[in-house]
């Protein structure tokens, strides 16, 4: 049981942050790309106090070659006027040179390989710097689009006046024709006083009519005009 609750913690957990990175995916997306370019600035400094350094060791070796050959220059000189001990000390001091130019040409060697593969890894981190600004306004892009639509759909079906206007267009459309249901209200009166029945049998020439005709009121009028004397 405890070992369940543990596990159902967890699941909140995770549920809970994925809302929260989901409701602040651009800020995140913002925020890793602003430590992806400081990282990136860091490895420029980088290669840059390497550039430095590579320069100045590589002053110091062409410094160092023309030393050794103008003592070469100097050395030979004392040979050719027989001051061996000025030629043995120059012989000394070029050797020592020589070898300090190996070790210098050696850091030489090694700060171009590590300037090389520095100068690689930034051109890839700034190229997929570049690609990540570029999605991270296709995100921007997306969620603005998303929420835009998010809220037309809550405007256009969670309105309560487009609900209240439907109804009333129910409500009315729905209600009788008030001349319709006097006219079925004359007819359910005739009925029940049975005045229906004595018009249908007036109707059918069963007695006295019961309504005046307007062919009846023009024969009348007629044979009233037919019996007037003539002036």
């Amino acid at each position: 049981m405890f070992g369940m609750l543990k596990d159902l913690i967890k699941i909140a957990d995770f549920r809970a942050g994925q809302k929260v990175e989901s409701a602040f995916s651009v800020e995140l997306i913002d925020l890793k790309i602003r430590e992806s370019s400081e990282n990136l600035n860091h490895a420029k400094r980088t290669l840059a106090a390497l550039v430095m350094r590579l320069r100045a060791e590589e002053k110091s070796g062409k410094q160092i070659a023309g030393q050794i050959a103008d003592l070469e220059n100097r050395t030979s000189q004392a040979m050719t006027g027989g001051n061996q001990t000025l030629a043995l000390e120059g012989a000394e001091a070029i050797a020592e040179l020589e070898n300090e130019l190996v070790t210098r040409n050696n850091t030489i060697g090694a700060l171009k390989e590590r300037v090389a593969r520095i100068q690689f890894s930034i051109e890839k981190a700034h190229r997929r710097l570049v690609s990540l600004q570029q999605g991270a306004i296709a995100a921007k892009a997306a969620v603005a689009e998303r929420k835009a639509q998010l809220r037309v759909d809550r405007s256009l079906l969670g309105a309560s006046s487009f609900n209240e206007a439907e109804a009333l267009i129910e409500k009315v459309t729905g209600q009788s024709d008030p001349f319709e249901e006097a006219g079925i209200l004359d007819e359910i009166d005739d009925k029940l006083t049975r005045k229906s029945v004595r018009d249908r049998l007036a109707d059918a020439g069963f007695g006295a009519p019961a309504k005046s005709k307007a062919e009846e009121v023009l024969a009348r009028l007629a044979a009233k005009a037919a019996e007037k004397p003539a002036a």
